[in-house]
């Protein structure tokens, strides 16, 4: 109890509003840190139910939630009616909890092939959540992973190759005054740690798609080795026991 005190007591917090900083308030009551996550997903756990009641697929990470039906291309406009109901409920049960359900982070994606796609082009693909409109977008981010409507994962591919390439550059403005093995160690934290995250989606992509991704491995397997362009970089790959991209 001492131990659980400890995190209570003597704490203070202020608030800023218009630029103006208020004075420290004292914080009679608080929840752990620790616990504040299991005592969330606790308190509204049985949003579920809510989904279920409208037959709508769904995924619960923290408090983000994710909501998806699966339907032919005629059966569009009864997909949107229920996603829309669905959407309203949901949002009488924040306020029933007092929470408020951020419309303006509510994004909408139609997963589809090229053709499958272009026959619904022209049909009405927004939801009315009766506060606000929410339109489709092209690309969606779900939990680090780029997707895009097509699921060609170019788009999460273009993300991941530009976040190393900026690393890649830091990397190179001090890889002469680092050893090889300390350079190894930054790009398996800053560059390998990208490539390899969730690249399973990646599988049986066609190989100009992955390729840029091998060229990224090249470039850093360049700097390891600190070779120059002129250089093969088979042997460093190979040295380096790295597998091809994809």
């Amino acid at each position: 109890m001492d131990w659980f005190s400890s995190y209570l007591s003597d704490q203070t917090q202020t608030f800023c509003a218009n630029g103006v900083m208020s004075r420290p308030i004292p914080v009679t009551c608080s929840v752990l840190h620790v616990l504040g996550p299991v005592l969330f997903i606790s308190y509204n756990e049985d949003v579920t139910l809510i989904f279920d009641s409208h037959q709508v697929n769904h995924y619960l990470y923290a408090d983000d939630k994710q909501a998806y039906v699966s339907v032919s291309v005629n059966n569009v406009s009864l997909a949107r009616q229920k996603l829309e109901r669905c959407i309203r409920d949901i949002t009488s049960w924040c306020a029933s909890r007092r929470l408020q359900l951020n419309a303006a982070k509510t994004e909408l994606i139609w997963f589809g092939s090229r053709q499958m796609l272009e026959k619904i082009s022209d049909s009405d693909l927004s939801l009315n959540t009766g506060t606000t409109v929410i339109r489709p977008v092209k690309s969606v981010r779900d939990l680090g992973v780029h997707l895009d409507s097509k699921l060609t994962m170019k788009t999460h591919i273009s993300k991941v190759i530009s976040s190393c390439y900026h690393q890649l550059r830091r990397i190179r403005q001090v890889r002469q005054l680092i050893r090889q093995d300390v350079a190894q160690q930054l790009v398996s934290a800053f560059i390998l740690s990208q490539l390899d995250y969730c690249n399973s989606l990646l599988s049986r992509l066609p190989g100009p798609t992955i390729q840029p991704l091998q060229r990224v491995m090249n470039a850093a397997a360049r700097v390891i080795m600190n070779l120059s362009l002129r250089d093969h970089v088979k042997p460093a790959l190979k040295q380096l026991h790295w597998l091809p991209a994809g």
